[in-house]
């Protein structure tokens, strides 16, 4: 994958919606997985610290790192927005007067006093509040018990003496253990890697807080990990030949598993195992006529095996099932110019819904068009030197032919770029295909879900 095609998988991502929590994020094993806040915050603080190391090129190294400190902001704005504590209408709301870093107080609040989100609070400047340390006043009920909250912004050039005062102050209130002297004690402190947080109060408060905390949040029971769990968990180690092994097992025992059938055919598919991609495809739409993401693997699979007819039939099929599924469409336009149906093509791509946030599929839309466009450019104009060249050679003897040979070589030059072209778009979509294809198989998991429900 290139410089340019990276950045501009960078430049359309969204950051304006707001996330559920545990949040999903896919992995680059293409395993979707389920972060509490906390972890989903330290994964992409890892991503940013190892951007460098990932990517040689500074303009990766950048859109790295600015993807991955939206994304923060972007968790911790919704996380604010879904568990934040409420104010009245004489107060500042949390994310005004702490900014982005709301969702991280509220989220270690939620800690401090056990409840699942909204906590009861009011939360106060007391001093310092726009500088890179400052103090805030908790007030937790109306008459309960009060905190201070230390917070630090470790940005800049003065992170590191910052957090150097951070672990300094922690360890004085580490150092005072005795419950009958009316002095600062340490309830708690929270620690990433642009911010720290330590929650203090005096012995009095300190009592208090035990009385307004809520019950220990217990964990379910764990049922038994299924068949299709397994699957997964092998996935995360990221051995795709034995994930392919258990889903044939899977669909062996449990014939309508929809999702054990997709995985496969995916699995195989970034395998380059064409004709067991085809098994679990074929087989799967038998069981799942409907189910445009069958159809679409089993046309992927076909053409990989140069099966064009076959692949185009399935491809249509697809779209028809499935017609917002961008990459469903890109591999059908794909099919469209290989078999040299050009008008029909063209159609797909003129009917194409609103964009969807498939970047690689809804990319090679975009490169196709383009090349759609600039091969009637170079038709019009091969075209367009042939009747020159047959006017000139009637008028104008022998000479009229070199029009003439220049038509005929500007049109097969610019059928064989446009196919060139073509085969390389083709082979670029592939990278892609496991994650994407992986996301969409726990997308199914959780409609079925919600139809069982």
């Amino acid at each position: 994958m290139d410089k340019n095609w990276k950045l501009q998988r960078y430049s359309r991502k969204d950051y304006s919606e707001v996330v559920d929590f545990p949040v999903e994020i896919v992995g680059r094993d293409g395993v979707v997985r389920r972060y509490s806040f906390e972890d989903s915050i330290r994964l992409y603080q890892r991503r940013v610290t190892f951007a460098a190391i990932r990517y040689r090129d500074t303009d990766l190294v950048g859109a790295e790192m600015h993807h991955c400190r939206s994304r923060i902001e972007q968790l911790r704005a919704s996380f604010f927005h879904r568990f934040g504590w409420g104010s009245s209408d004489q107060e500042l709301g949390g994310e005004h007067v702490l900014g982005n870093f709301a969702g991280e107080v509220a989220a270690f609040l939620c800690r401090v006093l056990q409840c699942q989100g909204r906590p009861d609070v009011h939360v106060v400047a007391v001093d310092g509040e726009d500088g890179p340390r400052s103090t805030w006043f908790v007030r937790v009920g109306a008459n309960g018990p009060g905190m201070l909250l230390y917070f630090f912004h470790l940005h800049g050039a003065s992170a590191e003496p910052l957090r150097e005062q951070f672990f300094e102050t922690l360890k004085m209130l580490e150092r005072v253990n005795d419950p009958e002297v009316d002095v600062e004690r340490l309830v708690a402190f929270h620690h990433t890697a642009d911010c720290g947080m330590i929650l203090t109060a005096r012995a009095g408060e300190f009592d208090a807080l035990e009385a307004v905390r809520g019950e220990p949040v217990i964990a379910p029971d764990v049922a038994p990990p299924t068949p299709w769990d397994e699957v997964v968990e092998i996935l995360r180690t990221g051995d795709q030949m034995e994930a392919v092994e258990r889903c044939r097992d899977l669909v062996t025992e449990q014939p309508y598993h929809q999702r054990a059938y997709l995985a496969g055919a995916v699995l195989c598919l970034a395998l380059d195992a064409e004709h067991e991609a085809e098994d679990f495809a074929l087989i799967g739409s038998r069981y799942f006529p409907d189910q445009g993401l069958l159809h679409h693997y089993l046309s992927a699979a076909r053409a990989a095996q140069g099966r064009s007819a076959e692949a185009l039939d399935d491809a249509r099929r697809a779209v028809e099932l499935c017609p917002d599924f961008a990459a469903a469409r890109a591999q059908l336009v794909a099919s469209l110019l290989f078999a040299r149906q050009h008008r029909e093509a063209a159609v797909v791509i003129g009917a194409r819904p609103p964009r969807t946030r498939e970047q690689s599929a809804e990319l090679s839309l975009d490169r196709m068009a383009q090349w759609m466009w600039w091969r009637r450019v170079m038709r019009f104009g091969a075209h367009m030197s042939l009747l020159l060249g047959l006017f000139a050679t009637l008028f104008g003897g022998p000479m009229g032919l070199v029009p003439v040979f220049m038509g005929i070589a500007m049109s097969s030059f610019g059928a064989w770029i446009f196919r060139r072209q073509l085969v390389i778009l083709t082979e670029r979509s592939g990278p892609e295909d496991l994650a994407m294809g992986l996301r969409r198989i726990h997308k199914v998991g959780l409609q079925i879900n919600n139809r069982a429900d």
